[in-house]
């Protein structure tokens, strides 16, 4: 069979601690190919990326592999890797067939041979707090068969999905009654916690970035929804709280905020620092009121998705009847082909989505 084409999309240069560029650090390659007829060795299976889902975590693994941290850094000259639904073409593995279609880390391109090798990080000698993403393996998922769109696979039932439906369901310790603030609302991650702790019976005070954003909010169900950009955080929370649980997307000044206005025995769920991704260390926000922690009793709980495997099977049993019946809700920005995916990688941190931004390579699996 002729060649292929193969593009995809560069982790090119080391962005330090700014935002990447696209076309320097994010850099689309239109130029490889791929045999489809290409041999398989026992075990591998050949796949087509359909959906790719951009994330804030993706970029503190955009450093030098000597600095440490919570996860493996990404491999300079290769594609970027993430999550993503894609479809097996082709496959010599026991259990998975052509037609199949997964969700789970492949790199950005539009052909990979499974599992992919020359984007996978040595994990040999991390310390043990560092978690090796590349064992977030491609796992088989249903065709919803019209019961929600492809692009859930990558929001309402994606890894931020995931991580919220733990820090909820797992770690908050949420009951009814209590009153919760969700930084970063309109996120992947944001948006889920508002619904499950709606359902819960949480009284939801939540924030965004623009005024679409905050409408959104509210269309999901928080009580409370505010332009953190107009109105200070540490104004509202005062008005709406005290809070008995923080959601933590953002860091900084939020967080700071969130302590002033926590009760006793107040909790912190510490999932998430996208006000320090971009910014030199000298320059973050220093919250100034850690004291209250002990003088209130506030606790703090930093934690991952990979740390909780055993609630897989739960979240996939809950969640998806729950989007079926419109009980869950997620809107996408739906950024078109690969070419554009700097675009969508970017516009998490530039306010420049709408909604949680979705890499659509395959145009069949779109709105």
């Amino acid at each position: 069979m002729a060649p292929t084409p193969n593009p995809r999309l560069l982790y090119a240069k080391i962005p330090s601690e700014e935002l990447p560029v696209a076309g320097e650090h994010l850099v689309f390659d239109p130029k490889p190919t791929i045999d489809l007829d290409v041999e398989l060795k026992s075990g591998q299976f050949l796949t087509k990326t359909l959906l790719l889902s951009p994330e804030p975590y993706m970029r503190e693994r955009l450093r030098d592999q000597s600095i440490i941290s919570y996860s493996t850094p990404m491999v300079l000259g290769q594609p970027l890797v993430g999550f993503g639904l894609v479809v097996v073409v082709r496959s010599e593995k026991e259990g998975v067939k052509a037609g199949d279609y997964m969700f789970g880390f492949t790199p950005w391109e539009h052909y990979t041979v499974q599992p992919y090798v020359d984007a996978r990080v040595d994990y040999t000698g991390y310390p043990a707090y560092t978690f090796d993403m590349d064992l977030l393996v491609l796992q088989p998922v249903p065709d919803p068969q019209g019961a929600f769109p492809w692009t859930a696979y990558v929001t309402a039932l994606g890894c931020p999905a995931l991580t919220a439906f733990i820090g909820v369901e797992k770690l908050s310790g949420a009951k009814k009654g209590e009153t919760i603030y969700v930084s970063a609302g309109a996120s992947g991650v944001g948006s889920i916690v508002i619904q499950l702790c709606k359902i819960k019976g949480l009284k939801v005070i939540a924030s965004a970035g623009s005024d679409s954003k905050v409408e959104f909010l509210r269309s999901i169900g928080a009580d409370v929804a505010f332009n953190y950009k107009t109105t200070p955080v540490a104004k509202a929370l005062k008005e709406h709280g005290p809070l008995d649980l923080y959601f933590d997307n953002v860091c900084g000044e939020q967080l700071e905020a969130a302590i002033d206005n926590m009760n006793m025995n107040g909790r912190v769920l510490c999932c998430g620092a996208i006000s320090e991704y971009n910014i030199p260390r000298e320059e973050r926000y220093g919250v100034k009121n850690l004291s209250l922690v002990f003088k209130r009793r506030i606790s703090f709980q930093g934690f991952i998705v990979a740390d909780s495997p055993e609630m897989n099977a739960r979240f996939f049993a809950e969640i998806p009847p729950l989007v079926a019946q419109g009980k869950i809700k997620t809107e996408a920005h739906e950024f078109k082909g690969l070419e554009n995916g700097a675009a969508a990688f970017l516009s998490m941190f530039d306010g420049s989505a709408t909604a949680r931004p979705v890499l659509v390579v395959d145009p069949q699996y779109g709105s």
